[in-house]
């Protein structure tokens, strides 16, 4: 089997920007996005990959054909053009400025399989306002929002003391603002943005796994998310069991009131409270996240050859409750003791 992984930001993406005004949080977890499952792949298939040749020196796969990118031609037909040769493609890009529904809707188009969601699922999942909307129509827990066109639960978000403002479509925490009061919350939201009250509990991120055949959960991980922007800056897991069965149960519901297909791989944010009654979904991902760096070492088998239904089955962990952590760079510690990130 032959695969295309396109990674948007080390895949040419980003050609046209000198590279140190793109935000290093990107280059980071695209670099240790794509070296992490290109790794996996290769134990299975043969993988071709677009590169941006300012990233070569990120990037290392003996078992790899690489396309260099010109800034100067069209992005995606060039990866339409490397796609074609092979028999599917996986898709790492952002859901911002509907980035990933375009990518995956131009290969699409050119009769390549690319392993993502339907153009319904696709387009909710990259809206939170969509996604907040059927969650909360569906009965799933979720926090209140507002945004300048919908402000039904403008009454019940007053009572909140903290408040979320942020993209309706953004890609990570970079846009992420946080007020004091509803009033300056309300001041900072724009036609594109979401606001949303601040939910107490611990973040925790759980992906599935939906092949043609199964949907596989994953171990619910923790993040680690400081300062004003919620910045990313890792994860650890796996969660205990008692928080995997609730992190689990959670994030069935949510995927049930999405609209049809899941495909690939997806991951859900999610707020543990002190009580399951006060746990909520924040967002999900309709791609690759940053936690595949984490999730690969705590599991049996090959992660990446269960998106081509190379491997089935129920997931078994490897590693104790708590034993994995990870940064954005894809550096691994297991036990804490640091194992290379490939």
């Amino acid at each position: 089997m032959r695969i295309f992984v396109g990674e948007y930001v080390t895949g040419g993406g980003l050609a046209d920007q000198v590279i140190d005004e793109i935000p290093s949080s990107l280059r980071r977890e695209g670099a240790a996005m794509l070296q992490s499952i290109v790794s996996d792949l290769a134990e299975v298939a043969e993988t071709v990959v677009p590169l941006d040749p300012r990233f070569a020196k990120t990037f290392s796969s003996n078992t790899t054909d690489t396309v260099n990118i010109d800034h100067a031609q069209s992005l995606w037909g060039q990866w339409v053009t490397a796609a074609q040769t092979c028999d599917a493609a996986l898709l790492v890009a952002p859901e911002s400025d509907g980035i990933l529904a375009k990518a995956v809707a131009m290969l699409r188009a050119s009769g390549i399989d690319v392993i993502a969601g339907s153009g319904d699922f696709l387009r909710t999942a990259s809206d939170k306002h969509l996604t907040a909307k059927i969650l909360h129509t569906a009965g799933v827990s979720h926090p209140p929002y507002m945004t300048l066109t919908d402000r039904r639960m403008e009454a019940e978000l007053q009572r909140f003391d903290k408040f979320v403002v942020k993209p309706r479509d953004g890609c990570g925490t970079q846009e992420i603002r946080i007020h004091d009061s509803f009033e300056k919350a309300s001041a900072d939201l724009t036609e594109d943005g979401i606001l949303q009250g601040w939910i107490p509990g611990r973040a925790i991120s759980i992906a599935l796994v939906a092949s043609a055949t199964q949907h596989t959960f994953l171990p619910a991980v923790s993040q680690d998310l400081s300062g004003s922007h919620c910045e990313y800056g890792g994860g650890t897991g796996p969660l205990d069991a008692d928080d995997q069965r609730r992190a689990t149960a959670l994030a069935s519901r949510a995927i049930v009131a999405m609209p049809p297909t899941a495909r690939g791989f997806v991951g859900l944010d999610l707020l543990l409270g002190e009580r399951p009654s006060e746990d909520c979904v924040i967002e999900i991902n309709p791609r690759l996240t940053t936690s595949y760096v984490g999730l690969r070492r705590m599991i049996n088998g090959n992660l990446a050859a269960r998106l081509f239904d190379m491997e089935t089955g129920a997931v078994s962990c490897c590693t104790a409750a708590n034993s994995v952590r990870w940064t954005p760079d894809g550096d691994v510690w297991i036990n804490d003791n640091v194992i290379e990130n490939a």
